[in-house]
């Protein structure tokens, strides 16, 4: 950062603001949690500034003489939070490398962040473990390591250095974070790894450990030891609808059947019978999304409230488009194995239609891999071998519980 400032580099320095912690300045009472934090403010040509600096240097420097203590928080923690758009960020107020950012400049810079970071905190604002689970399984993790702990980094090791502090309760914690940027926001530079959630439910030392995501920070939150089982068991389906699909679609390739070429070594597929031209999505149907629900969850959902679903998210063709064995041969769904057959009579499926949070590469091109809390509305259908397709219930994520038709 200061090297960006030097060179007067300042779309380097935003770059570098956006990633590394700020540091509010509060009162002692405050920083000891005896008092409300409250917006460190002055005011400069007449508009508010919200004061906020890089490092406790800065602080100490910007504000000679004062006993402060300080609030740590991400530029995007400012962006989502801003209390008036009339108001303005500085950043080391008074040191040469100072800046002013407007409300607009700050979401603009921001904007990145937050939008990786909505599922998330939108699962901590909603306190919603499915939701918050559901956004790990498709977050990077950062996992801190034990201060001097061994050289391994392999977290099948024995020796693997998991570094569990106590929390507030004196319970015994695993802190993780979803970027280096959080991370550092709670322990400055520490050494780390980046893991996925798949190594760290695999591995995850002890079930009597509870998970501490972001620990001081702004996006924290905190799950138990049994909740990665959950995770696992989810990760597991998962893991078994993608070797499925992969099996299959590459048994689909060995096999293909070719025309006699047009001349010798290049192969011509043959064209397939009309009855089974895939002609894409109804364009005169909304946009629905769907996901095809193995037969042996089907009594979780009705009579659980299951709230889960991974695999293959795909647009709905519309009504009429599909039946059973289509569809299954449309997602590479069938093959050794698979939960599925193609003389299926009927297959249940999830249908909703995308949402502000929905990713807006879902429902565009060819079927992704994925694992979603299932969104408030879903529609529960049944998908006949005739071509009927019967809606069963709706999910009503207030009652967590799916209602009949």
């Amino acid at each position: 950062m200061l090297a960006a400032a030097e060179a007067d580099d300042r779309a380097a320095f935003l770059t570098a603001l956006a990633e590394g912690p700020l540091l509010l300045p509060v009162s002692p009472s405050a920083a000891a949690g005896l008092e409300p934090v409250a917006w460190p403010t002055g005011t400069h040509d007449g508009i508010t500034h919200v004061l906020a600096y890089t490092s406790a240097g800065a602080i100490a420097a910007g504000l000679p003489g004062r006993s402060v203590g300080y609030h740590v928080l991400g530029l995007a923690d400012l962006a989502v939070d801003w209390p008036d758009d009339t108001w303005m960020l500085a950043v080391d107020a008074g040191l040469p490398i100072g800046l002013r950012l407007t409300a607009e400049e700050l979401r603009s810079v921001a904007a990145p962040v937050v939008e990786a970071e909505r599922p998330l905190r939108e699962a901590i604002r909603r306190q919603d473990p499915n939701a918050l689970m559901s956004a790990l399984f498709r977050a990077e993790l950062v996992l801190p390591l034990r201060p001097d702990g061994p050289a391994t980094r392999d977290l099948s090791d024995p020796e693997f250095p998991w570094w569990s502090l106590p929390d507030e309760q004196g319970r015994t914690s695993l802190p993780v974070f979803t970027s280096e940027t959080r991370m550092r926001q709670a322990f400055g530079d520490h050494d780390l790894v980046v893991i996925s959630s798949l190594q760290l439910t695999d591995h995850w030392p002890d079930l009597s450990w509870q998970l501490l995501l972001n620990p001081d920070t702004a996006l924290a939150a905190a799950l138990p030891g049994e909740a990665l089982l959950k995770l696992r068991e989810w990760v597991g389906e998962l893991r078994e609808v993608i070797t499925e699909a992969a099996e299959e679609e590459q048994r689909r390739r060995e096999t293909a059947a070719y025309a006699e070429p047009s001349r010798r070594g290049v192969p011509v597929p043959r064209t397939a019978p009309e009855s089974e031209v895939d002609g894409g999505p109804d364009p005169d149907v909304p946009l629905l999304l769907q996901l095809v629900i193995p037969h042996r969850y089907l009594p979780s959902y009705l009579d659980d409230g299951y709230d889960r679903a991974a695999g293959l998210v795909h647009a709905w063709h519309g009504p009429g488009r599909d039946t059973p064995a289509r569809l299954y041969r449309r997602l590479g769904l069938l093959g050794e194995g698979s939960p599925f057959e193609e003389a299926d009579e009927w297959v249940a499926v999830l249908r909703w239609p995308p949402g502000e949070t929905t990713p807006p590469e879902w429902g565009e091109g060819g079927p992704r891999m994925e694992s979603l809390v299932v969104p408030d509305g879903t529609a529960l259908h049944c998908l006949h071998q005739d071509g009927r397709d019967e809606l069963l219930a709706r999910y009503d994520a207030t009652a967590r519980r799916w209602s009949p038709a």
